[in-house]
């Protein structure tokens, strides 16, 4: 048995969820588990460096579900726990169910993720600062053996973008409030219930523009007041993230596919696509 499958259903077993059939749903960075035919979900890092995030993803969905918020629930009666014979940290979640071929409208999304925002406002969370995150990434790309996947000519193109865009949100003050921090469609499900957001571990303080950097222009529509420049400038600069932690996990397809997505939309909002100029 996969390891972190191993480490989900005992962790599951240990509360009193049995899984007889457990299907791996997800697996790059975290490895998620349906703990089948139990209604329960578990996250799995195999990392030790992401623990500190699942436990917060945790904390704050757990803040956002008592406030009645529109996010998936911790598993009652759960808490953040490492596996003991291999170190991992699991967390339970409960199960949802998505509306077969079913697309939520723009609008329906917006107002979803609004009320997340308003309820994480209300919420005594400390979050980082959005920057922390950005700093991490740069990090990353600077690490010649874990942007080893991406070609020295891209990799060249994508350090010297990321260090302008990085120091231009360096030396910038923003109306700060809680966020999300990667709304992407990949990180909601449209239930019978509505729209559910989950995967909080990037969740943080930053301009509200960050956030709708993860969403397309119906869903901004729900947002009145937004800085266009700004959210401009972020949104390349957020493809330039994406791209740098996708050539990091290049060794799946998606994430290459992914990861060469971004690296275009980054040369669309550089000028000159980024080419020298001889």
């Amino acid at each position: 048995m996969n390891p972190a499958v191993r480490a989900a259903t005992e962790v599951g077993r240990s509360v009193g969820v049995r899984s007889d059939e457990p299907v791996v749903l997800h697996e790059t960075n975290n490895t998620v588990v349906w703990l089948s035919p139990s209604p329960v979900v578990a996250k799995v890092t195999t990392r030790r460096d992401n623990a500190a995030a699942l436990v917060k993803e945790y904390e704050v969905a757990s803040a956002l579900a008592a406030r009645g918020a529109p996010v998936a629930e911790p598993l009652p009666g759960s808490r953040p726990v490492v596996h003991a014979s291999s170190g991992f940290m699991v967390t339970l979640w409960r199960r949802l169910e998505a509306e077969p071929g079913a697309e939520p409208l723009g609008s329906v999304v917006g107002q979803s993720l609004r009320a997340v925002h308003e309820a994480m406002a209300l919420c005594e969370i400390a979050l980082p600062d959005f920057r922390v995150g950005i700093s991490g990434a740069r990090r990353a790309l600077l690490d010649d053996d874990l942007m080893a996947a991406l070609g020295r000519e891209d990799l060249a193109f994508l350090r010297r973008a990321y260090e302008s865009l990085f120091e231009d949100v360096e030396h910038q003050a923003f109306a700060m409030q809680p966020l999300h921090g990667e709304p992407h469609d990949g990180n909601r499900i449209l239930t019978a219930a509505g729209v559910r957001w989950f995967d909080f571990e990037n969740a943080c303080r930053g301009p509200l523009e960050w956030d709708l950097t993860f969403v397309s222009a119906d869903v901004r529509a729900a947002f009145p007041d937004v800085d266009t420049d700004l959210l401009d400038r972020l949104s390349t600069l957020t493809s330039a993230l994406v791209a740098t932690w996708c050539w990091v996990q290049a060794r799946f397809p998606e994430m290459r596919r992914h990861g060469e997505h971004h690296l275009e939309l980054v040369r669309a909002g550089w000028p000159n696509g980024g080419r020298r100029r001889s």
